[in-house]
């Protein structure tokens, strides 16, 4: 409750043409909108661009862009559509046909890739494995939900999906994960979030 309070107010100042708001809700989400567009695009200087043109655009509309009590959330939602809509700009394909033949990578990051195979625990390896046997919409899901701890409805809403469909893919990645690795799915998670911490993944 206290963190929606923040980020009501916060986003508040931005809508009122607060410059110190904004380049604060910059500087607290930049990271998180950049390690997401590196997961759909791959491309360093692509995913910064864009993650500027979305600032930018977000700073033009602010007279006319409504309130939000999660600012993670409707930034990392506005970033999708973004995405989107540009590689939909670049391709033959339409939204719906760019979201069916969109990526989404949870692997090693750039310092881990790096380093010898034999160097990252042998346990770490088999989650890693495991996860890159899932979908991209899977991925994306577990992400989404473990990574940037959104609620099922708020990934239902930036995926265009119905909450049912979330927790269908959710469950069916975890499955999957705990078919390959046989263990219980509160280990799964325990051990993605501890790789997510040790910046593996």
């Amino acid at each position: 409750m206290l963190m929606q309070s923040e980020d009501i107010n916060l986003w508040e100042a931005f809508l009122s043409g607060e410059r110190e708001a904004f380049e604060s809700i910059y500087t607290r989400h930049y990271k998180s909108l950049y390690e997401y567009g590196m997961r759909k695009l791959q491309n360093e200087e692509l995913v910064r661009d864009y993650v500027h043109d979305l600032f930018v655009k977000l700073w033009m509309n602010r007279k006319t862009t409504g309130s939000t009590d999660n600012i993670r959330y409707y930034l990392l939602a506005s970033f999708r559509n973004f995405i989107i809509n540009q590689s939909t700009k670049k391709s033959n394909l339409n939204y719906v046909d760019m979201e069916e033949a969109e990526v989404f990578q949870i692997n090693f990051n750039a310092e881990a890739e790096s380093t010898r195979l034999d160097q990252v625990d042998e346990q770490a390896q088999k989650v890693l494995q495991a996860l890159n046997q899932l979908s991209p919409r899977q991925k994306e899901v577990l992400y989404l939900r473990y990574f940037e701890e959104l609620e099922f409805k708020e990934i239902a809403d930036m995926m265009d999906i119905s909450v049912k469909g979330v927790y269908k893919l959710n469950s069916r990645a975890l499955e999957t994960l705990r078919g390959i690795l046989d263990m219980p799915n509160s280990s799964i998670i325990s051990l993605i979030l501890l790789l997510r911490f040790k910046g593996i993944l």
